[in-house]
Order: structure tokens, then C-alpha cells, then sequence
């Protein structure tokens, strides 16, 4: 169940909009399911027909006049006044939210909507169940959209009946999201994403359709990232293994122009880097023809921090030169597989002691992300899909922490995972073959053990999405493994508490919990998440 609370200023607008044909004619049959007051149906518009949004003249701006008559009467614009005018804020006092179930989650009946809109704008603070001098509101039911998705709208006017003063919710979009999780466990849906503070900011739907262009005239992006993604999407995953394999600041900056990124670094009055900014080829505005920079730290998540991102350097010992002569070269390759082995054989201790002890399974997922990144540098070499490089684009989502990687590892295991990823890195080359074949195998079998060890943790502490990329990661490496020979023995089952199921015995959440509310119990078809990509705006240097 997805909700998103959207801020504007026109009520009547949205009234108008919420019972025509939509944009692209997704709303069929509105109807008002539930309001501010006791009988909703008495605010339904009269519809005349034949179409579903052909209503009689004046029923609309009837009803809309009806939600906005507090905010009109009190004087409040209809648009966001400019700063330094009167009654400007940030935000409008108008509240739409939007909340929908997946295609495949099947349909609700309009009293379990009702309820699950009580229970939002209670949790918010908008409408609390009994509060007589609440905010205006209803809640608009379209049934199912083009991509197949039953959803609601809720639109209210944050002016409180007993003061005639404009209302401020705390935190709204956190009380969403625990109304729509209490739901999802309710119902038996398919559980979505979490309130995630480590989200990295996705990309603008102007950024996407540029790289849908680019890549329909030929262009894919930078070779080592997801072809045809967007480029802040691709400077993420260049970052991400480019760090990974590094074992300074200036080969980390090396292999980044190498790849085509444009670096641009700032400094202080001692010369010291205090910052720094991306831009990935080709990726130009179409006003000036000048390069889009990103500043990592904002744009593409707050672990790609210069100071977050080199500090994983401050205590490693400058790496050897890269102009190696023959003899390193040939010790080198022979040497690959012992390294894969010994690797494999440390990755299961991992994988052991974890399963054991999972105190500090945080930073083991962290760096495990470069052991894969450095493994996938070594093995896929320029391909831009192979299965280890997936990988670690699918991993991202559920290695991230707080505060990026430290000089020194937190705890034990994920120093070693460290020095694995270090020792990887070194060979520079696999072929996957010969001596290298069995080793690459067994690298991929302890690497997935970890991986699902990994998402069970995410799975036990309800990180849904997050558990998913970790299990999503672990086939791709075993795909990598089959790719390179016939895999001996199968992985291990996935390891999901069964605290975590997605039994509808979880206690009845919404209106029907609260005081004097009578108790009801819904029902619903699927178990499907419905998918979420919501407009964000575009944050440029």
C-alpha cells in the first residue's frame, strides 16, 4: 500500500480534478466513500450519464465550495503567495493523498477504504475520530487506475472548525506510513518499503525520459553502469566500484575520469579537498550544452560524501604501482585462483560467525557490497551485465548505513570482509576457467550464504525491500557461478523468521481499534505490493 501527501493551495481545483477524467482518463465511477461528516453519500455529485464522470451542472463546484468553506471563509489564497507577501509558508493547506494497493493485490470494498482513510487522517492529526472541530475532508474512490491499481484520494483543507486556524500535521508522511503498514499486515498484502532515512534520492522524471532518448539514439551511458539508466543512477554505481577497487584517493579519482566521469573537486585555502561534484558524459543541459554536475552528498545519497567515501583510505597503505612487468603479471594470474579460494574459504567464516552472532551484521553488509563490486571489477571486466556487476547494483539497496564506511571496520568480520575485497581487487583479472573455474564457484555459493544470511536480518527487522535486494544479489551471484561451470550442490533455503509472514491473524488496525469504534474485519483478494516510483524534483549544482 502506497500513500504520498502532496501540499497545494487550490481546493476547489482538486475537487474539480478528483471527479473528471483524470489526465489520462484513469478515474472511472468517483465516488465520495467517506468525509468530514456522517453521511457521505448526501455530498455525492448526481450524476446524469452516460459517461462515469458526467455529472449534473453545478454538482461539483456544489461540493467543492462544501470542503473549502473554511479556508474561504477565513481569506486563505489560492495560490502560494511570494516570499515576503502575506501568508506565505512553504507548504499550502491543502492535503491530497493519494493511496493505492498493487494490480495484483486485487480490489477493497468501499467500507474498508472508508476506514483505512479514517485511520490516516487520525494517525495525522487532521481528523482525529471524535473530534468534532477537525479539519474538512473526503475521500474519493476510482477504482482502478490504467495500470490496474485500486486506490483512493484523500483530500482535506487544514483549517480546524473550532478555531478557524490553519492546521500543521507533524511528521504526516511517517503516520502514513505506520497506517499503511498496520494495513498491509491486516490485510494480508504484500509488505512495501519502510520510511527509509538511507534512501538515496531517485531519479527526475525529466532525467529518466533524457536517458530513454539517449539510449534510443545509440547512447547507454558509461559502460560499467545499468545501460540507458539515468546518469545520476550510473554515477552512483561508478562511485560505488570504483571505491570499491581503490585503494587511494587518487587511483579512486583515476579510475572515475578513466571511465568518462567529469570530477570536479573543491578545495580550502590549505588545499585540502573539502567537496567535490559529478557529471557523467555526455549528460548536458539543453539550455547552455554545459555538463550537469551532481553534488554526490545530495544528489546521489549521503554515504557519497567525499569525506565518507575516502575514508575508508586514511589508514591503508599506498598502493603499488599499476605498470607492473611481466613476471608480476604472470605471478599475478597464477596466483588468481588461491586467492579465489582462500576467499571462498573466509566468506564462509563469515557467513558461520554471523549466523551466529549478529551484532554487527550492519557493516558486514556494507563491506560484503565491495567485495562484490571488487570481484565483479576483476571478473566482468568491461561487460557492462554481467551478473556480478547486477549484483552489486541490486545489493546498493540493502548495503547502505548511516555514515558510509570508516578507516578502521567495525568489528572483526567486516574487517575481513575488507580485506578480502582488498585482496581481490589486487589480481585485477579473472578469466573463470582452468584453476580459476572451481574457486569461482565455491567464491559464489559462500558469497550468496552470506547474502541470504544478510537478508533474513533485513526480513527479521521488517526491511522488506531491502531484504529482497539482498536475495535478489544472492541469485545473481549464483547465476555467475552457473555461468562458469555446473554448480555443486544448491544453495542454501532462504532464511525468513516466520515472525515475518504475512498472516492476516496481525492484530485489526484502523478506526475499528479506536475507542467506541465498532470492530469490523475486511476482507481483500492478493498479495501483490504495488509499484512506486514517485516524482521527485530535480536537484542540480
Amino acid at each position: 500500500m502506497i500513500g504520498k501527501a502532496i501540499r497545494g493551495w487550490d481546493g476547489r481545483r482538486l475537487v474539480r480534478y478528483l471527479f473528471s477524467p483524470g489526465t489520462h482518463n484513469e478515474h472511472t465511477n468517483p465516488r465520495v466513500i467517506a468525509a468530514w461528516q456522517s453521511d457521505p453519500d448526501a455530498l455525492q455529485p448526481l450524476w446524469v450519464g452516460p459517461g462515469d464522470c458526467d455529472f449534473a451542472p453545478g454538482e461539483i463546484g456544489k461540493l467543492a465550495g462544501q470542503v473549502t468553506a473554511l479556508s474561504e471563509a477565513i481569506g486563505l489564497p489560492t495560490q502560494q503567495p511570494e516570499p515576503g507577501q502575506s501568508g506565505y509558508t512553504k507548504h499550502g493547506y491543502i492535503w491530497h493523498l493519494p493511496v493505492a494497493i498493487g494490480a495484483e493485490d486485487g480490489e477493497l470494498d468501499q467500507q474498508t477504504w472508508r476506514r483505512i482513510a479514517e485511520d490516516m487522517l487520525h494517525e495525522t492529526g487532521i481528523a482525529k475520530a471524535g473530534d468534532a472541530g477537525a479539519c474538512r475532508w473526503i475521500a474519493v474512490h476510482h477504482g482502478k487506475s490504467v495500470d490496474g491499481n485500486d486506490h483512493i484520494h484523500i483530500a482535506a483543507v487544514m483549517v480546524r472548525a473550532d478555531t478557524g486556524k490553519r492546521f500543521y500535521p507533524d511528521n504526516d508522511w511517517k503516520a502514513v506510513r505506520r497506517v499503511a503498514r498496520r494495513w498491509e499486515e491486516a490485510l494480508g498484502l504484500r509488505l512495501t518499503a519502510i520510511n527509509d532515512p538511507m534512501a538515496v534520492p531517485t531519479p527526475t522524471r525529466g532525467e529518466q525520459e533524457k536517458a530513454q532518448r539517449r539510449q534510443a539514439a545509440g547512447d547507454e551511458g558509461m559502460l560499467r553502469a545499468t545501460p540507458g539508466a539515468a546518469a545520476r543512477t550510473q554515477l552512483r554505481q561508478l562511485i560505488t566500484e570504483s571505491a570499491a577497487v581503490a585503494t587511494t584517493s587518487d587511483e579512486f579519482l583515476a579510475r572515475l575520469r578513466d571511465a568518462g566521469v567529469l570530477v570536479d573537486l573543491k578545495h580550502d585555502g590549505t588545499g585540502q579537498i573539502t567537496g567535490w561534484a559529478v557529471a557523467a558524459p555526455g549528460d548536458v543541459s539543453a539550455k547552455t550544452g554545459q555538463p550537469i554536475y551532481f553534488a554526490p552528498s545530495r544528489h546521489l545519497g549521503a554515504d557519497m560524501s567525499w569525506p565518507r567515501v575516502t575514508a575508508r583510505w586514511s589508514t591503508t597503505p599506498p598502493a603499488p604501482s599499476g605498470i607492473a612487468d611481466g613476471a608480476t603479471i604472470t605471478e599475478t594470474a597464477r596466483e588468481a585462483h588461491t586467492v579465489l579460494t582462500d576467499s571462498a574459504e573466509r566468506v564462509r567464516e563469515v557467513a558461520t560467525a554471523v549466523r551466529g552472532e549478529r551484532s554487527d551484521i550492519a557493516t558486514v553488509a556494507r563491506e560484503l557490497h565491495d567485495v562484490i563490486g571488487s570481484w565483479a571489477s576483476i571478473a566482468d571486466g568491461a561487460a557492462r551485465q554481467g551478473p556480478l556487476s547486477q549484483a552489486t547494483w541490486a545489493f546498493d539497496r540493502a548495503a547502505r548505513t548511516r555514515h558510509g564506511l570508516t578507516a578502521v571496520p567495525a568489528g572483526r568480520l567486516a574487517a575481513e570482509l575488507r580485506a578480502i575485497s582488498r585482496d581481490l581487487a589486487a589480481v585485477r583479472m579473472l578469466s573463470g576457467r582452468g584453476l580459476q573455474r572451481d574457486p569461482t564457484v565455491q567464491l559464489g555459493l559462500a558469497v550468496a550464504d552470506l547474502l541470504l544470511e544478510i537478508a533474513a536480518w533485513h526480513q527479521q527487522n521488517r526491511r522488506v525491500t531491502a531484504a529482497r535486494s539482498a536475495r535478489q544479489a544472492a541469485d545473481l551471484v549464483r547465476a555467475h557461478g552457473e555461468a562458469t561451470g555446473t554448480v555443486p550442490g544448491q544453495l542454501p533455503p532462504q532464511r525468513v523468521p516466520a515472525s515475518t509472514s504475512h498472516a492476516s491473524t496481525a492484530p485489526q488496525p484502523g478506526p475499528a481499534a479506536r475507542p467506541g469504534a465498532r470492530p469490523e474485519h475486511p476482507a481483500v483478494r492478493g498479495v501483490r505490493e504495488s509499484p512506486h516510483h514517485p516524482p521527485r524534483k530535480e536537484h542540480r549544482r
